[in-house]
């Protein structure tokens, strides 16, 4: 368990749809890194976008309200242009017993081409912790995600904090999917969902590692964009 942090048990309310898309606009361009190649999907081939397609049109942003109430909100990452995301996965820290556990740690969407399943798989994934392993792909059966649940553990005074826990989506197909989750938390509310197209984008809420003597919980929220 580690030590409580100072002057942070409260901080921005989970945002509406307007304000966390909103406090994106003066994230400087350092992170637009180009696309790097990494593992094949499917055999197909996986590029991670690095925030090259963040200037991306979207009609909406999703978000819930039991958002854990830690850190701050970093950047957007998007699909490109006529891809929306089919599948994720999560970076997830298993529970550590007696020591400072963050559980989920970061979200990856993967971005197909829409009618082309032959098209690269684009990966987006905002900011992510440095704790936890990620996960296999969980993926839509057919459809694109659409709308989605966080599991979130509330503030637990002086013991240790987690905040999310765990994320479920729903696919246009109507078809729920979740991966692993942590051990903490209960899920909040659906978020509105998508009305055309589906999921395209994300923006994390992360509470940055604060060293070995301050409680440190990592995702506390997340907010996507919907684009046709």
């Amino acid at each position: 368990m580690g030590y409580k942090r100072l002057g942070e048990e409260t901080s921005a309310a989970a945002p509406t749809a307007s304000s966390c898309c909103y406090k994106m606009q003066a994230i400087p361009l350092l992170f637009l890194v180009g696309l790097a190649s990494v593992t094949p999907v499917f055999g197909l081939i996986e590029i991670a976008a690095n925030g090259t397609f963040s200037n991306r049109k979207y009609y909406s942003s999703i978000n819930v309200t039991n958002g854990g109430p830690w850190g701050s909100w970093t950047w957007i990452d998007m699909c490109p242009e006529h891809y929306h995301a089919l599948g994720f996965s999560i970076k997830m820290e298993e529970y550590g017993g007696a020591s400072d556990d963050t559980a989920l740690n970061g979200i990856r969407l993967f971005c197909v081409k829409n009618n082309n399943t032959s098209s690269a798989v684009y990966t987006v994934e905002s900011d992510s912790g440095k704790f936890g392993q990620w996960s296999g792909i969980t993926w839509c059966p057919t459809g694109f995600l659409t709308s989605f649940q966080l599991k979130v553990e509330p503030p637990q005074g002086i013991v240790d904090d987690t905040s999310a826990n765990g994320i479920k989506f729903r696919c246009s197909s109507g078809a729920i999917i979740e991966g692993a989750t942590g051990s903490f938390g209960d899920y909040g509310g659906w978020s509105t969902a998508c009305t055309r197209g589906g999921i395209c984008g994300i923006l994390t809420k992360q509470d940055p590692y604060h060293g070995p003597f301050v409680d440190d919980t990592a995702l506390n929220d997340v907010c996507f964009f919907c684009c046709d």
